[in-house]
């Protein structure tokens, strides 16, 4: 009983400290250096792509290594709390959920993209490599669609899936299924905030400028 106790205690502070990781705004404290307000530009989500595309390209690759970084610790920490095997993703999946609802900008966030790719390297390094470098081929091949980051999450878990069947991979097997139903939860609720966030720029101008030029014009600004 009184394991069961503290086992419950040391899961209740993995997910607070998981989610007060995920939290820091490091996309919207960015944004307010190059005084751009996040949450009113491009897909006016808090994450390192809306960054990269509307802000600044340097910027938004020091970010999303900022972001990866709270979901790996949110790993590190519940690991050396003694939590393991599957459990690990209580962690990792609190971090994504404080990216998305940060107390800290009034739950707001981002897609949680960049923490789970924190999350997957931490638990499964190589395999979460090979995928990802499999998922990052197939985001520059759609470099011009919208969901091109949920477009390259789908094929680098994909991916995982296939190379997790693989001898070679066996010991991350256990950990692949429960990784991959964070990433699919994380794949629609960005699929649905883009709808969302379509349907109002349609509403508020009826001759939208294409995601593309604006990605060209924000390369010509950035300098790059």
């Amino acid at each position: 009983m009184l394991e069961a106790f503290l086992i419950t205690q040391k899961l209740l502070a993995v997910v607070l400290v998981g989610y007060l990781l995920g939290a820091v705004p490091f996309a919207h404290l960015a944004g307010r250096l190059r005084g751009v307000d996040m949450f009113q530009t491009g897909s006016t989500r808090a994450g390192a792509a809306n960054l990269y595309w509307n802000v600044g390209r340097r910027i938004g690759v020091v970010v999303l290594f900022a972001d990866a970084a709270k979901g790996a610790l949110a790993i590190i920490i519940a690991g050396l709390m003694g939590i393991s095997g599957p459990l690990l993703l209580l962690a990792g999946g609190a971090a994504v959920l404080g990216h998305w609802k940060s107390v800290f900008t009034r739950f707001r966030g981002g897609d949680g993209m960049a923490v789970l790719i924190g999350v997957s390297l931490t638990l499964m390094p190589l395999l979460a490599f090979i995928s990802g470098m499999v998922g990052l081929a197939a985001t520059f091949i759609a470099i011009k669609s919208s969901f091109r980051s949920a477009l390259g999450m789908a094929v680098s878990f994909t991916a995982m899936l296939g190379l997790s069947q693989m001898e070679y991979f066996q010991a991350d097997r256990e950990l692949v299924p429960a990784l991959t139903i964070l990433a699919v939860l994380i794949m629609a609720h960005n699929v649905l905030i883009h709808w969302r966030h379509a349907g109002l720029v349609a509403r508020n101008d009826p001759d939208p400028v294409p995601d593309l030029d604006l990605d060209l014009e924000d390369e010509e600004q950035d300098g790059t």
